[in-house]
C-alpha cells in the first residue's frame, strides 16, 4: 500500500479536496447537499490520483535516472498495474461527477459536470503525456486546477447565486482563474526541480505568474456583482488575508531567484501548494463570513498534509 500512496503523492491530495469544498460552499452557501458534495470530492480525488500516477508512468525513463527510488522505476509498483488503475480512476472521476450532477436534479448540472469531468480527464492526459515537455504543459496543469474548482461549483443551477456566466457565478470564475494562474506559475517553477542548478528563466516566469495569481485572487470580491452580497468590511478583510498568506510565498520566491538551487525551488513549490488550503479557507470566509466553522474545517486539512509529509514526499 505504501508504494501506491507514494505514487499518488498523498500529502498533496487534500489541496484538491479543499478546492472542491470551498467552491461548493461558495455556490451553495452550505454543505447540506452532502451527497453531491461527497461525490464531487470523490471525483476530485480520483482525478488527482490518476494524474499523479500517469505522471510517473510517462516519466518512467526520466525517473529511472533522476529519481530511481520512485515506486515505478524501483519496481515496487508494476507499470501495467499503474496504467490500469490510472485509467480506471479517470473513468470513475467522470462517472462520480455525472452522478453528482444527476443528484442535483438538473440537466444543466449533469452537462456541466460531464463537460468538466471530460475536460479534466483530457487535460490530465495531455499534461502527463504528449504535451509534458512543451511550453503548454504548465498552462495545462493550471487548467486542471481551475477545472477542479469549477467542478466543485457545478451543481448549483437551482441555487440563487446572482449573476452567472455559463451557469457559474462570476466570482467562481475569478477564483478558478486566479488559482489556475498560481498553479501554472508553480509548474514553471518546478520545471527542472530535480536538477541541482535551476534555470532562472523558469524561476522568473513561475514567480511572475504566482504573484499575478495572488493579486488576482485578492481582487475577487471586486467582481462579485452582488452574488454573495459581500459587505464592505468583508471585502476589505479578505484581500488583507490573502496578502498575509502570500508573504511567505513571496519570500520563498525571492530566495529562489537569489539562490536558484533545487532546495530553494522545492521549498517554494511545497509551500505554495500547501498554501492552497489556506486560500480555500479564505474563500470559505468570503462565502460565509459569519460562520467560520466552514473555514476552520477546510483549514484543518493542513493537518493531514503536514503529518503525511513527514513520511511521504509531496513533489
Amino acid at each position: 500500500m505504501l508504494p501506491w500512496l507514494k505514487l499518488i503523492r498523498l500529502p498533496n491530495l487534500p489541496t484538491a479536496i479543499a478546492n472542491v469544498m470551498a467552491a461548493f460552499l461558495l455556490v451553495h452557501q452550505s454543505w447540506a447537499a452532502w451527497p453531491q458534495w461527497l461525490l464531487l470530492v470523490l471525483a476530485s480525488t480520483a482525478f488527482y490520483s490518476a494524474g499523479m500516477i500517469l505522471n510517473d508512468v510517462f516519466d518512467l525513463q526520466r525517473d529511472a535516472v533522476e529519481r530511481p527510488q520512485r515506486p515505478l522505476p524501483s519496481g515496487e509498483v508494476k507499470v501495467g498495474s499503474a496504467k490500469k488503475i490510472a485509467w480506471t480512476l479517470l473513468t470513475a472521476g467522470i462517472i462520480a461527477a455525472i452522478v453528482a450532477g444527476a443528484l442535483a436534479g438538473s440537466l444543466a448540472d449533469v452537462l456541466k459536470c460531464a463537460v468538466l469531468g471530460g475536460l479534466l480527464a483530457v487535460s490530465i492526459y495531455l499534461y502527463d503525456g504528449p504535451l509534458k515537455q512543451t511550453p503548454l504543459a504548465p498552462w495545462l496543469m493550471g487548467a486542471c486546477r481551475s477545472f477542479n474548482i469549477m467542478l466543485g461549483g457545478a451543481t448549483a443551477s437551482s441555487v440563487q447565486v446572482g449573476y452567472c456566466v455559463a451557469g457559474f457565478p462570476v466570482i467562481l470564475w475569478g477564483i478558478a482563474f486566479s488559482i489556475g494562474l498560481l498553479i501554472t506559475g508553480v509548474t514553471f517553477l518546478a520545471r527542472n526541480e530535480a536538477q541541482a542548478q535551476q534555470s532562472r528563466t523558469w524561476i522568473g516566469w513561475g514567480s511572475m505568474l504566482i504573484v499575478a495569481g495572488l493579486i488576482s485572487l485578492a481582487m475577487t470580491p471586486a467582481i462579485d456583482f452582488g452574488n454573495l452580497a459581500i459587505s464592505q468590511t468583508v471585502s476589505q478583510v479578505y484581500p488583507f488575508m490573502i496578502a498575509m498568506i502570500s508573504v511567505t510565498i513571496v519570500r520563498r520566491l525571492v530566495i529562489c531567484i537569489v539562490q536558484a538551487n533545487a532546495k530553494s525551488v522545492k521549498h517554494a513549490v511545497i509551500g505554495t501548494l500547501r498554501s492552497l488550503i489556506v486560500f480555500d479557507a479564505a474563500v470559505c470566509f468570503l462565502a460565509r463570513p459569519h460562520d467560520l466553522g466552514y473555514a476552520i474545517v477546510v483549514l484543518a486539512l493542513l493537518i493531514p498534509v503536514l503529518v503525511l509529509s513527514r513520511w511521504l514526499y509531496a513533489t
